[in-house]
């Protein structure tokens, strides 16, 4: 049910307008009242970052599961596979792009968006914070880990933003950037 709110949901933002819709002009399309609405979501809001939540888990879970002998760098960009994985499926794609387009055009979206993708890279440094402990390393600093995880996540999004047009570049222009990027070691 909460798959189908949402893509209901997405189908009258994108047709409308995200201002523009309202809960219960959702609820009515999916043929429930406002208040089961509420049952799945807590806002409007939250039904854009519904697919993007999971995501972030999935990326930060994907993160804590890899070896512990890879190096940090190499386990980011292993994490990042999820994302590879939608640009590869047409359905995905054009899902994660009309999703992308509601947003950039809301600035409360795009505040919230930015929310999240702060949340998301304190969750990828705190799972490589988890693997030096785990690793028995000393001494590691949390700034440097986190302007790691800042630069993949700058490397991740020059890739989306370059594969935009041409989705079968992403995978190589992902690669290409971390590559040029690749911190000494640390």
């Amino acid at each position: 049910m909460q798959s189908r709110i949402a893509r209901t949901a997405e189908s009258l933002f994108a047709e409308k307008g995200f201002e523009e819709t309202t809960v219960d002009e959702i609820a009515e399309a999916v043929g429930m009242s406002q208040r089961s609405f509420f049952r799945y979501f807590a806002s409007k809001d939250e039904v854009v970052f519904d697919s993007l939540e999971r995501l972030s888990e999935e990326l930060a879970q994907r993160l804590a599961a890899r070896p512990l002998e890879e190096p940090a760098w190499d386990s980011l960009r292993r994490s990042f596979d999820p994302v590879a994985e939608r640009f590869a499926d047409p359905e995905h794609r054009d899902h994660d792009a009309a999703i992308q387009r509601i947003i950039d055009r809301s600035p409360r979206l795009l505040s919230a968006y930015l929310g999240r993708l702060e949340r998301l890279q304190r969750a990828l440094t705190d799972a490589l914070v988890a693997r030096s402990v785990r690793r028995a390393e000393r001494g590691q600093d949390v700034v440097v880990l986190r302007a790691m995880v800042g630069g993949a996540c700058a490397c991740l999004h020059a890739a989306t933003v370059h594969a935009g047009a041409d989705p079968e570049v992403f995978g190589p222009s992902l690669d290409r950037a971390m590559e040029a990027l690749r911190p000494a070691e640390v």
